[in-house]
């Protein structure tokens, strides 16, 4: 096993991915990772992926200073040692109850909250408002928001930073459904986990079923996944999804990879070359070790 190295700081925590280690290495996930015009399927060390390096530092009247200790103190720890999260470690997923709902809601909003693309989108929203091309959509609180980015050195790390610390709920959280779904099949993850698959005014795939209330998924492991789904009034249950959704969701991570929202898929299932396929990818010749497939065409995905 590789040792981390303590500046390499998670964006995904490591106790995450566990949950989806290789049945034979408990250090290791099943992978995909793009390579301009190829995608490699392989194994790595679970230190080795879902970090960026020193990414919790930042500077402070002059001194360096991180937020990495208090994170882990604060959030990841008690997390890791809740009721919540010891019946997914144990494989008790279907016992998950009511009380269980907001711990989930709140794991899921933490891992977008802290994950590094939520950063990049940060920094890549303030481009845009210099740019003038956010003028139109932006509420007056947005619009000075933008301005203290644009006008303090560090602000979109600072804004990132408080993201991630966050511990407290949003008011909606008092009225989101949580629904705790067992998979047919192994369900794929991500260095980026938590993904929208609903949003008012934005098509999906999924809207037919959710209509416009803003949906999340979270995998809790491979055959277990949480919707999050912004209904207007509290509610959990326990269901068993139908192949079909899932398929679409594993999908949906292959998708995050080719688009840059996401340095790695975690995926390990028969369907992975049938989706690459579609993705417009072929199988190559054979890599000393793993799966390597390139790009035959370049196919617009839905």
């Amino acid at each position: 096993m590789v040792q981390a190295d303590p500046n390499d700081h998670h964006y995904v925590p490591k106790f995450y991915l566990r949950r989806f280690a290789c049945a034979d290495d408990v250090n290791k996930v099943s992978i995909l990772e793009r390579h301009r015009d190829a995608i490699s399927a392989d194994r790595k060390s679970i230190d080795r992926i879902g970090y960026e390096e020193r990414l919790h530092d930042y500077q402070s009247d002059g001194r360096s200073a991180s937020i990495e200790g208090v994170l882990n103190k604060a959030i990841e720890t008690p997390f890791s040692k809740s009721s919540t999260w010891r019946k997914i470690v144990t494989g008790h997923c279907a016992e998950l109850r009511e009380e269980d709902r907001l711990p989930l809601y709140g794991f899921a909003r933490h891992l977008q909250l802290r994950n590094v693309q939520m950063l990049r989108f940060i920094e890549s929203q303030s481009r845009r408002f210099l740019a003038g091309e956010l003028d139109a959509e932006l509420t007056q609180e947005e619009r000075d928001m933008h301005l203290w980015i644009s006008s303090t050195p560090g602000a979109a790390h600072e804004l990132f930073r408080a993201g991630v610390l966050a511990t407290s709920l949003p008011a909606d959280a008092a009225s989101v459904t949580v629904m705790v779904c067992e998979a047919p099949i192994p369900l794929r993850s991500s260095t980026n986990p938590t993904i929208t698959l609903s949003h008012p005014g934005s098509p999906s795939p999924f809207s037919a079923i959710f209509g416009a209330s803003r949906t999340w998924w979270l995998p809790l492991n491979c055959q277990w996944g949480t919707l999050i789904i912004a209904t207007g009034s509290a509610a959990f249950s326990i269901c068993a999804l139908p192949i079909e959704p899932v398929q679409l969701i594993n999908r949906y991570y292959v998708t995050q990879l080719l688009e840059g929202d996401a340095r790695y898929t975690i995926a390990n299932d028969q369907f992975i070359e049938e989706d690459l396929r579609w993705a417009g990818f072929a199988l190559a010749p054979q890599p000393a070790s793993g799966s390597r497939y390139r790009a035959r065409y370049k196919k617009k995905r839905n």
